[in-house]
């Protein structure tokens, strides 16, 4: 049974550190700005779905970053302050610890995209013209959830290790690549495309521009197509992490070294 309680306790305090700890402004809100900023100074003479890839590309990655950051952070922090075993022998699943974490993540991912869309359009002028808005915010706010589910699915593994700020710098870049936010997965390496077939935010991209780009050539399924993809790829990830969570706390009680800083 889901502890709701524990969840809103964990929510709150994951609020509570990202304000008390300015590190969190960088990953959260200023790397994704200055990729679009260098993005969009690159292509400052080109028009079309060029701008909007950029300013795309910037939100997804500060979606991206902000999840996988808070959520490898937050269990380090944890084992810093010697706390996380303490919450591994508590009543609650740490899994819905981590989840009321993850959910606060995703608001700030949430509105970091919303603000990149908004810098955009105000202070440098770019005309980001979306064919339907209503779409585009449900395929943005699912592929949010999507990505906070591939965080919440690493978190295990961020349990397990002492080297989650390794973990973390290695999975950024990759992950937000293949996941064809900045560039179409069209002119990627044809070895990259089965890896991307399986990220539920490949296809939340393709949403995306799909509800965003007149025109747009599409992966191979329409709109609802993708949508319909992406959760059930979702789903998977949750699965997934329940049972990577599951496991590891077996570890954990046979083990007893997840203190080890």
């Amino acid at each position: 049974m889901i502890n709701l309680r524990a969840t809103a306790a964990a929510f709150k305090q994951q609020s509570l550190h990202f304000f008390a700890d300015p590190q969190w402004v960088i990953p959260s809100l200023i790397a994704p700005f200055v990729f679009t900023i260098v993005t969009i100074m690159l292509f400052k003479d080109v028009d079309g779905p060029v701008v909007l890839y950029a300013v795309l590309g910037g939100g997804v990655l500060g979606m991206w970053g902000n999840t996988l950051y808070s959520s490898g952070w937050s269990i380090n922090y944890d084992r810093m302050n010697g706390t996380i075993e303490p919450l591994l022998i508590s009543p609650t699943p740490i899994i819905q610890v981590v989840a009321g974490r993850a959910i606060w993540n995703s608001l700030i991912g949430l509105a970091n995209a919303l603000i990149v869309f908004l810098i955009a359009e105000i202070a440098f002028d770019v005309q980001v013209s979306i064919s339907d808005p209503l779409l585009f915010f449900i395929a943005l706010v699912l592929t949010l959830l999507s990505l906070s589910a591939i965080g919440l699915m690493f978190s295990a593994f961020f349990v397990l290790t002492r080297s989650s700020t390794v973990l973390m710098q290695t999975l950024e870049f990759p992950i937000y690549i293949a996941s064809g936010a900045m560039v179409p997965l069209s002119v990627m390496p044809g070895w990259i495309t089965p890896f991307s077939y399986i990220l539920g935010p490949s296809w939340g991209v393709d949403a995306l521009r799909l509800s965003g780009l007149p025109g747009y050539h599409t992966l191979g399924f329409d709109y609802l197509g993708d949508i319909l993809i992406m959760c059930a790829l979702t789903f998977g990830y949750l699965l997934l992490s329940l049972v990577l969570f599951r496991s590891l706390e077996r570890k954990a009680r046979i083990y007893g070294t997840l203190g080890r800083y």
